[in-house]
């Protein structure tokens, strides 16, 4: 996903103890903000109100709102 900086990253949707990435590999960035907007999500907001709420990108919002609602997620 890509953030105001422009680069693109994997990112925690969960707390920073649930990244289930191995040691030795590259491990997934925690952003309160993708967090932040994750749980706001599972809660039903959507993507446009997330994009503003938690000053997001549009597309990142996309993401992070669909991934809430895979049912993976509950």
């Amino acid at each position: 996903m890509t953030l105001q900086d422009g680069t693109e990253r994997p990112y925690l949707l969960d707390d920073p103890g649930s990244d289930p990435s191995p040691e030795d590999g590259p491990r997934a960035a925690y952003e309160p903000r993708v967090h932040l907007a994750y749980i706001l999500a599972r809660q039903g907001h959507d993507a446009r109100w997330l994009a503003r709420f938690a000053d997001l990108p549009l597309p990142a919002a996309h993401r992070i709102a669909e991934a809430a609602a895979s049912p993976a997620a509950a």
